[in-house]
């Protein structure tokens, strides 16, 4: 079981990692930084909760003229905001200054082995009844252990993540901060921006979350998935293999078999994984690889991403923290499950299908609406987005987000996904560097290309890795059987021996 978690992962780490040449021109300097631990109130809004530890991580430039520091915040929600070294381009000028997530970084944590043993799925079929129910009665105990040992998880919201940035920016003696934030952090950054505006000089929100954007709706989805269909028209290589790229994944999940060989294919998750890949541009292209060969009966591919589930998904996030903060855009008339299985686009949505109606057990209350309802944020924000995002639509974001703020200005940049295929984009980095220092928006120097035929695609890394096993076996075998024919020939000789 081990060998077979150990080849999953590399294979698709190992080969769905962003291009080296992205990252062959940044530079990491990080020697000069120091941890702190912080103490805040557990929930501001009930004095009888005590304290809880949040780090608090300051990266410093190593330049002693500098401009006002850059406050990283994190996607997720679930996942550390601890994590981030920050290119020399940017240090140069600011220090970095990264403020643990409250759940996740801190102690207490909302850690839920319950969770993900749940996502595990129930049957042949992640996205099942059984596995949503099992899911959302796991999470329900989870919540209520948690409630058990003493911490309250109204106190783990956005709003009070926000507040924790407010009263470090306080306790270091700052006045004006700036905002890197990506994904999920760019909801933190937009509700500190309207509370606090006077206190910001510059924010760069990258991948920006709407209001309701933890809900990924399925007509959404579509619409990117019909974007790289019109590449895929325009492309002689992928129009080569599919006249019709929906019809492809069409064709695809509904022909899908229940094995590949001898490793089983559950549908529920090989499109959880799709959608999860379908995010940056890299990976989308071997995604897309693999529904091109498994349409002519090839689905080697389709039963790696189906394999790799397990792998990756479960422990993929701190559920608790996910929950807490995620289900802000939870709305307890509809009924996920339901309205996205009956959904007449192909693809669906099956993070929220999986995930939101945990929502009607998780007990955590906030308010939903972050930027809504409020006046105009009048801060100076930069917004980068992907036209080919699946997670955060830059179409949303302009018709949504982009109203809310009176000084803001979207970027669109084209062949480009979600946060990675932005953040460790050398181009966008000095552009970032330029915004902060004088406001200027440049990024011209930017470019980026589709190429679908893709080097080392699913299909031929399951077949690989499924030969060499092949290959390990019978050397395995042959090695035995020569053993076992030298253990032999010395019995006779002992036999001879004793004869005479």
């Amino acid at each position: 079981m081990k060998c077979k978690k150990f080849w999953v992962f590399v294979t698709l780490i190992l080969f769905t990692s962003l291009n080296g040449s992205i990252y062959s021109q940044i530079k990491i300097n990080e020697e000069k930084s120091f941890i702190s631990n912080f103490e805040f109130p557990e929930n501001r809004n009930n004095p009888k909760t005590g304290l809880i530890d949040i780090p608090v991580k300051v990266i410093q430039s190593p330049n002693s003229k500098k401009l006002d520091p850059v406050f990283w915040l994190s996607g997720g929600p679930g996942q550390t905001n601890m994590d981030y070294t920050p290119p020399e381009e940017l240090l140069e000028e600011h220090d970095f200054i990264l403020v643990g997530y409250r759940g996740v970084d801190s102690k207490p944590s909302l850690h839920c082995p319950e969770i993900s043993n749940s996502l595990k799925g129930r049957g042949k079929d992640l996205l099942s009844k059984e596995s949503v129910t099992n899911i959302k009665n796991s999470a329900k105990k989870c919540a209520l252990r948690l409630k058990n040992l003493g911490i309250d998880l109204d106190g783990y919201t956005i709003n009070e993540v926000v507040h924790d940035i407010e009263k470090v920016r306080v306790s270091l003696g700052l006045n004006k901060i700036n905002f890197l934030s990506a994904s999920y952090g760019t909801r933190v950054a937009q509700l500190y921006s309207s509370l606090f505006p006077e206190n910001v000089n510059k924010s760069v929100m990258v991948s920006a979350v709407t209001n309701g954007g933890f809900v990924w709706e399925p007509i959404d989805i579509h619409n990117k998935l019909i974007s790289y269909d019109k590449l895929c028209r325009n492309d002689n290589y992928c129009n080569g293999k599919s006249n019709n790229l929906i019809k492809t994944f069409e064709n695809v999940l509904n022909k899908m078999p229940k094995n590949w060989l001898m490793i089983p294919i559950d549908e529920g998750k090989v499109r959880l994984v799709t959608i999860g890949l379908l995010y940056n541009k890299n990976t989308a292209l071997k995604v897309i690889d693999a529904y091109l060969a498994a349409e002519k009966g090839d689905y080697s591919g389709i039963a790696l991403m189906s394999l790799s589930y397990n792998t990756i998904v479960p422990k993929m996030m701190n559920w608790g923290d996910f929950f807490s903060k995620g289900l802000i855009d939870y709305d307890k008339s509809r009924a996920y499950w339901k309205e996205f299985k009956e959904s007449p686009y192909i693809l669906g949505s099956p993070f929220s299908s999986l995930l939101m109606d945990v929502g009607e057990v998780w007990p955590t209350t906030q308010k939903r609406k972050t930027t809504d309802c409020m006046t105009q944020i009048d801060v100076q924000t930069l917004i980068l987005q992907g036209e080919l995002d699946f997670s955060t639509p830059h179409e949303l974001v302009g018709s949504r987000l982009l109203p809310n703020f009176s000084n803001a200005r979207m970027v669109t940049f084209e062949n480009a996904g979600h946060v990675p295929d932005l953040l460790y984009n050398y181009s966008i980095i000095v552009g970032i560097k330029n915004y902060y220092s004088n406001g200027s928006i440049d990024f011209s120097k930017y470019s980026s290309s589709i190429n679908f035929d893709v080097n080392m695609g699913f299909p031929t890394i399951m077949k690989g890795t499924v030969a060499g096993v092949v290959l390990a076996l019978v050397l395995i075998i042959l090695v035995l059987r020569l053993l076992n024919i030298r253990i032999k020939k010395r019995l006779r000789m002992g036999d001879l021996k004793k004869a005479i």
